[in-house]
């Protein structure tokens, strides 16, 4: 009796583990669809709010680009409304899926074109990166789990 209670425990702690395991993949194809869904929108936005609607480049590459400070929307009320790539900067929205309540949060930078690090100055590299994170999303710990996607753009690529 003594061992087919501890076979019943250890069988019931397995398929406990196995559905967690199930339900946190489910979970992060979610934030990777999220996250996947707002770097291809951005990504069919023009590069720049200089470049919006022109059939021309800028005459000065990058010097005519919108500064590093200014990054974000330039007079675009909500996501449906942007309309180049930088717009995305500061983007904050809480998806509801049936799977639960997501926070997003986006940031575009400039990269250097050596490096590709960060940088406060104009450049033809931007990275955007998006953040998802979920109550429902936690380690082993406990603690509040985030998930980052990125991408960087060229403006020599598009």
């Amino acid at each position: 009796m003594v061992i087919f209670s501890m076979i019943l425990l250890n069988a019931n702690l397995m398929i406990h583990r196995n559905t967690i395991m199930q339900i946190d993949g489910e979970l992060e194809q979610e934030v990777i669809a999220l996250g996947q869904e707002i770097i291809e929108e951005a990504h069919t936005k023009e590069f720049d709010q200089v470049t919006v609607g022109k059939n021309l480049p800028p005459a000065n590459i990058p010097g005519d680009f919108t500064g590093y400070g200014s990054l974000g929307r330039d007079g675009e009320g909500s996501r449906r409304y942007y309309n180049d790539f930088d717009d995305y900067n500061g983007h904050f929205e809480v998806a509801q899926t049936q799977h639960g309540d997501f926070e997003i949060n986006v940031e575009v930078v400039y990269l250097d074109e050596n490096t590709m690090e960060p940088v406060a100055a104009k450049s033809t590299f931007k990275k955007i990166t998006v953040t998802i994170t979920s109550e429902f999303l936690r380690d082993n710990a406990g603690n509040l789990q985030s998930y980052q996607l990125e991408f960087i753009r060229n403006y020599y690529a598009d």
